[in-house]
């Protein structure tokens, strides 16, 4: 049953579309799945955090106005600037999507990490999933089972998503692929002025 109520959950994560998602997305077909794995690794260390901070009672954190306020602030600040970047100076290099090493692959990680853990709106998934999970459950063993269950699941399909999208490097032409990038810019700078204003309502 953990595991059910675990796997249901994850999957219920789909119908979430954030700016983590579009630059998984983005950061695959720019750059091939192996870029987009390693988003999803710091996505899923991001959701960790947010877990374990659950887990040790850190509703006084997510309901720290201040706190809230410069989550939101340099979450917003970084997606406003991503969204610039990629608005005005858009670049696809597809000839060398496959010759990563440790330093970009490290920089994916790092992005999809930042990305994910600043925006407010994880921590208060996260803080509800576990939430529901403590009602359901009454052993610490299958809360986090559970719960381990729900972050595989996250993981799993957020690496398919990455497999899928680097595939369409192969089909789309470079000058359709410049205009993907400023519509992803687009979208980030609206979640970054978003966040912005989050504090605010």
């Amino acid at each position: 049953m953990p595991v059910l109520i675990g796997a249901l959950l994850g999957m219920s994560t789909l119908i979430f579309i954030g700016p983590v998602f579009f630059y998984l997305l983005k950061s695959s077909v720019e750059s091939g799945w192996k870029a987009g794995i390693s988003v999803a690794l710091g996505i899923i260390a991001g959701d960790v955090i947010c877990v374990f901070l659950a887990m040790m009672g850190g509703e006084q954190f997510i309901n720290d106005s201040e706190h809230i306020f410069w989550i939101a602030l340099g979450g917003g600040a970084l997606l406003v600037s991503m969204g610039i970047k990629y608005i005005i100076w858009p670049f696809i290099q597809p000839e060398r999507r496959k010759k990563h090493h440790a330093g970009s692959i490290l920089i994916y990680f790092t992005h999809g990490f930042i990305i994910n853990f600043v925006n407010p709106f994880v921590f208060v998934v996260w803080f509800g999933f576990t939430t529901y999970i403590r009602e359901e459950f009454s052993t610490d063993r299958a809360v986090w089972l559970a719960l381990s269950t729900t972050l595989l699941v996250i993981f799993v399909t957020d690496c398919l998503k990455a497999v899928l999208a680097s595939k369409l490097n192969r089909i789309v032409r470079p000058e359709r692929m410049l205009k993907w990038m400023r519509v992803f810019g687009v979208i980030m700078l609206i979640f970054g002025i978003r966040l912005l204003l989050y504090p605010f309502f």
